[in-house]
């Protein structure tokens, strides 16, 4: 992808989450505004040190509780009160209005936007939507470890382009590296921080889905599959976390669980999956994962890739060109 094509293709989605929720974020505008210029009387916000920020922060946060726990005291919380008081609702929502405005307070103190505080609003919607959906329990059901980049999502693609995007970068997406560091000058750039920065822009969130191997999944889910996507992707990065379910809630993908782990044999091994002999195979492209499952007697599907194909001939590895030959090759593994 083109440095042009790429950045278009990152404007069209932001122009479409947009117009998705622009009434909501005028509104959040007037109620930011108005917490800024009240905030403003006794704060000089624009020339902060990151001292005083956290200081205020701090000072917010305490304020906050206190208008929380006088909410409470608006309602019967004490059971054991042998009195009970009448409830006044609309004491509620004035309380509950300071409460607000203490956490307008806050975002304003850190400069957040109005458009930044919705979208984390809809990522947080996100999450809690899969966490709640996905809380069924498991019953028996054979399992299949899906991951998330490269496999149903070009992770690759776009980083590639966002790479080609630096000034004196100039990467190939069909190189045989499965990280790219050919291309990368190491003298103006750290790739650790090059990859911290694509997520923090919030580039995940735009990333292409394959659709054939989405549909490949999504087969094998209406058969009865559990499908438990597990991905490599550091969730100690709240940004990569919260990204990562907004666009798997926007995929398409069916899926029952979702979990995050750099070691994912280590990972599978302490499942209950495992316990029970459940885990029917994975579907990865990364070598080590691959060679990792294969040597422990989990068959893994791999999409070819430019980087992986010394996995071809790997005991337990099966190498597909497409996700439409997924679901034969599992339905012919015996649990």
């Amino acid at each position: 992808m083109s440095h042009k094509n790429f950045l278009t293709h990152f404007v069209k989605r932001i122009e479409e989450i947009w117009t998705e929720s622009q009434e909501s974020t005028e509104l959040l505008d007037y109620l930011f505004k108005t917490q800024r210029e009240f905030s403003s009387k006794f704060i000089d916000q624009e020339n902060l040190s990151l001292e005083q920020k956290e200081r205020l922060t701090q000072e917010f946060a305490l304020a906050l509780h206190n208008e929380v726990s006088s909410l409470v005291r608006e309602i019967n919380f004490k059971h054991h009160a042998n009195e009970r008081k009448s409830v006044v609702k609309n004491s509620i929502l004035f309380e509950g209005i300071d409460c607000f405005r203490y956490i307008l307070a806050i975002m304003n103190l850190w400069g957040f936007s109005p458009e930044e505080f919705l979208e984390a609003f809809n990522d947080k919607a996100a999450y809690l939507d899969i966490k709640y959906d996905s809380d069924q329990e498991w019953e028996g059901q054979p399992v299949i470890l899906v991951d998330v980049d490269d496999v149903v999502a070009n992770f690759r693609g776009g980083y590639a382009g966002y790479l080609n995007s630096l000034e004196g970068v100039s990467v190939d997406v069909n190189s045989k590296e499965y990280y790219f560091t050919e291309g990368v000058p190491r003298d103006r750039y750290n790739p650790e921080l090059i990859f911290q920065d694509f997520i923090e822009e919030r580039y995940l969130r735009g990333l292409e889905p394959e659709k054939d191997m989405i549909e490949a999944v999504n087969q094998l889910y209406d058969k009865g599959y559990w499908i438990h996507v597990l991905t490599a992707r550091p969730d100690w990065n709240q940004t990569c976390k919260y990204d990562s379910y907004t666009w798997l809630a926007k995929s398409g993908l069916k899926f029952h669980r979702v979990s995050f782990s750099p070691e994912k044999m280590i990972w599978a091994a302490k499942s209950k999956y495992y316990d029970h002999d459940a885990i029917i195979c994975a579907i990865d492209d990364s070598p080590k994962h691959s060679r990792e499952y294969a040597k422990h007697g989990i068959p893994v599907i791999v999409p070819v890739k430019s980087y992986n194909e010394e996995l071809r001939g790997v005991d337990n590895i099966h190498m597909v060109e497409e996700g439409i030959e997924v679901p034969e090759i599992v339905l012919n593994f015996k649990r």
